[in-house]
């Protein structure tokens, strides 16, 4: 069943490096963001992240298992309109100070039918416009030029010319939640089978799934609201309860999924920031093979996504502006950990992400060869997108500023909590956003070494639960000759097919002589603690 599991053993990061000299466990297989623009671009632009969960073919090695695991892509590139704004005047924000670099973005970007245009001060309130064939008191948004984007009582966000907006003094209202499954059900979710409909304080949820499945999506979504608002709060910013219920959608198959909206091949789940959703499915093709690991990776999907529309929803991140890439994915999973074992249950904001340990844990050990010079912090902070090794990048990084530069990073989040709708940190695709930079730099010293091997050091005493712990674990051991001695090293890996990519690494400290000349070995072992016993007697 779907929702048993063998409890895994603890694992502390730096177990693995302080066996030997230089010890190194190479990455998990990286699946590059290659999803193509599926219909308007928008749909992908509107979600947050999205996260795999199969890959081609039948799984038949570990490696496979291992996709499981956060990986997580970004927009594709070219899906992302901006606007420079080179006049001051133009750079004002709705209710908020400007942040230095931000760009204005086109509404395109956002499926929105009106013109670019500078963002204006607006302090119209409500306006009333039609919805169908009803009138109805929405809430201005944001106003763009002389149009509008409005925020209809189902939270939804949507344009509206200035002839279709008329001003008002009437009360805006949320809508029921009733009402909206209503509406949903009988709507845009009529052609699905045996959907049906739970309520929480906060929360609707449409789902077909089965009931033990959205059960624990409910528990984990509900008790994040109060959690993640107390972080917030700490950081100096005000927050409020969601003025609109949280809409939940959920199938149980993935085809069910991708007739709602058409989605890259493997995505488990994505917020809109638009309609206000987060949208997911039930079904993996690794429930047969490790049902408990595919339980704790789409709960932790859930819970990262989750984290995105309470954000967006208690007043720490408006809608339609963009963050920095590290500082919005890496806030959300820093928010997002989810335990692992029969009881899967939100840890608290802050608790150690056990999932992203896990995957930063195997790239940092293939970096312990070269040593640390910076580049892994920098390449995160101003990516534009970010591989399943930038998001893992991004939390190491929120987790280590909110914890040990705590008044900076406090001030990081007031700053881009005041970044208003249609204003965002961007580049041109392929480009860095240097300005993401200067604001690190600005509040946490220059990026160097030292941050970065400080960063690393901490990580390595965090605890952690390691999610494979009870897969079999290759062990290589190498013996190479060094100025007349010998030096051992020796790692452990899920599969052998990186040994080579290890010895690669090790180019870089000896000579193709003393490879050559070198003693190695492999051998498999059961579990990660074998293997770490295993490495232990060979270093003796």
């Amino acid at each position: 069943m779907l929702f048993t599991e063998k409890p895994t053993k603890s694992a502390r990061f730096r177990d693995c490096r302080s066996f030997c000299e230089t010890t190194v466990r190479l990455r998990t297989a990286r699946i590059p963001a290659v999803c193509q623009e599926t219909g308007r671009f928008i749909e992908m632009f509107q979600s947050i992240s999205i996260t795999f969960n199969c890959v081609e073919g039948v799984l038949t090695k570990i490696v496979s298992l291992l996709l499981l695991f956060s990986v997580i892509i970004s927009a594709p590139s070219g899906a992302f309109a901006f606007q420079d704004s080179s006049d001051p005047s133009e750079a004002v924000i709705v209710q908020a100070v400007d942040v230095t670099g931000s760009k204005l973005l086109a509404p395109a970007s956002f499926g929105f039918d009106i013109d670019v245009a500078n963002v204006v001060p607006c302090d119209w309130g409500n306006v009333q416009t039609k919805v169908g064939d009803k009138e109805v008191i929405t809430r201005v948004h944001v106003r763009v030029g002389e149009d509008f984007v409005v925020m209809l009582p189902d939270g939804q966000l949507v344009s509206r010319r200035a002839n279709e907006v008329q001003r008002t003094d009437k009360e805006f209202l949320a809508e029921k939640s009733t009402i909206i499954a209503q509406e949903l059900l009988a709507g845009e979710l009529a052609k699905f089978k045996g959907m049906k409909v739970k309520r929480t304080k906060h929360y609707v949820f449409l789902y077909n799934t089965s009931d033990g499945f959205v059960e624990a999506t409910k528990t984990i979504l509900e008790s994040m609201i109060g959690g993640v608002a107390t972080f917030v709060e700490k950081q100096g910013i005000e927050t409020h309860d969601p003025e609109v219920p949280l809409v939940v959608i959920m199938f149980s198959s993935d085809r069910e999924f991708q007739a709602y909206r058409a989605m890259p091949r493997g995505v488990l789940a994505y917020y809109n920031m638009v309609d206000n959703r987060v949208v997911l499915h039930e079904e993996s093709v690794f429930a047969d093979s490790r049902p408990d690991l595919v339980r704790g990776q789409l709960l932790s999907t859930i819970a990262h996504e989750g984290a995105h529309q309470i954000l967006h929803n208690i007043g720490v991140q408006q809608r339609l502006s963009l963050w920095p890439m590290w500082l919005s994915e890496g806030l959300a999973e820093f928010l997002a950990p989810t335990s692992f074992g029969r009881f899967n249950r939100w840890k608290g904001a802050g608790v150690v992400n056990d999932l992203r340990m896990f995957e930063l844990e195997t790239y940092l050990q293939s970096q312990y060869i070269v040593g640390f010079n910076g580049d892994t912090i920098t390449r995160a902070v101003t990516a534009g997108q970010l591989d399943s090794t930038g998001y893992a990048t991004a939390w190491s990084i929120v987790h280590y500023l909110a914890n040990n530069h705590k008044e900076g990073f406090n001030k990081l989040v007031c700053r881009m909590s005041g970044l208003g709708p249609m204003r965002g940190m961007a580049a041109r695709p392929g480009d860095p956003i240097i300005e993401n930079l200067e604001h690190f730099n600005e509040l946490f010293g220059e990026v160097s070494p030292e941050m970065e091997t400080g960063m690393v050091n901490y990580l390595s005493r965090l605890d952690y639960f390691s999610p494979v712990a009870e897969l079999p674990h290759f062990v290589g051991m190498a013996t190479i000759p060094n100025n007349g001695q010998t030096r051992k090293l020796a790692c452990f890996f899920h599969t052998q097919e990186k040994i080579e990519e290890w010895k690669q690494n090790l180019n870089r400290l000896f000579s193709e002589s003393q490879l050559k000349s070198a003693e190695w070995r492999v051998e498999e072992f059961k579990n990660r603690e074998t293997a770490n016993q295993a490495i232990r007697h060979f270093l003796k």
